[in-house]
């Protein structure tokens, strides 16, 4: 198990690497966007870690890879106490800002398959598509909506319904593709919270051949999409 710590050099980066070792898990530490664009590329991540100073006042950060990152990962927000030595998380599935946050976070990355990041350009399209929360079997109507922005790596949907970071959700693609894609909510923008677009984030599990071609149409550019996988036996 692997994961991707963002944090600058000091008492704070050691700690979390100390804390990630007890923990059984293994981590790349990034601290400016150059080493993050290396790590991205070429490493395979169960989620991410991002030290709330190093994001918060480090000009040497991309913010737009920032926030793909938590689109992607299951992603947790780390504070380092100087004066006690100890460690809080906050994120989704970190819980409130305890001292077992962290943990709690670690445990609930392991059923995420570790996958690498290939970032692909958004494009602004709205193409028809019918949102599920399971397997269409004709038994139920979908939601009727339509993508906002669509990469190569996923889309976002204008929804209001609640998602949870995480969930399975089947997209049709009307005309498009003739079966439903399996896709990952990567996140969640509620309606009503400042002015916003709500709607889901969806991370694409694969890539059939008609839904590539069709972004290309639309001008995205392909990227070594990579669909993680169990590690096989021997």
């Amino acid at each position: 198990m692997r994961m991707l710590l963002i944090v600058r050099e000091g008492r704070a980066r050691d700690r979390f690497i100390e804390e990630l070792n007890l923990l059984g898990t293994d981590c790349d530490v990034a601290s400016t966007t150059g080493e993050l664009l290396a790590a991205t590329r070429h490493g395979h991540y169960n989620g991410v870690l991002f030290d709330v100073p190093t994001i918060v006042r480090a000009r040497d950060c991309d913010k737009k890879l920032l926030q793909g990152l938590a689109e992607i990962y299951p992603s947790a927000r780390l504070k380092h106490d100087p004066h006690t030595d100890a460690i809080y998380a906050l994120g989704t599935h970190a819980g409130p800002g305890s001292l077992d946050g962290l943990s709690v976070f670690v445990a609930a990355c392991r059923d995420f398959l570790p996958r690498s990041l290939r970032r692909g350009e958004r494009i602004g399209v709205h193409l028809p598509a019918v949102l599920w929360r399971a397997p269409p079997d004709g038994t139920a109507a979908g939601e009727r909506t339509s993508t906002v922005n669509v990469s190569w790596l996923g889309c976002f949907l204008f929804t209001v319904s609640d998602w949870t970071k995480g969930e399975a959700a089947w997209v049709e693609f009307p005309g498009v593709l003739a079966d439903p894609l399996r896709t990952r909510v990567a996140w969640h923008e509620p309606w009503g919270r400042g002015r916003a677009m709500p709607g889901v984030g969806l991370a694409f599990c694969d890539m059939p051949e008609a839904l590539g071609a069709e972004l290309r149409r639309l001008g995205c550019k392909p990227v070594d999409f990579e669909v993680a996988s169990a590690a096989k036996g021997p």
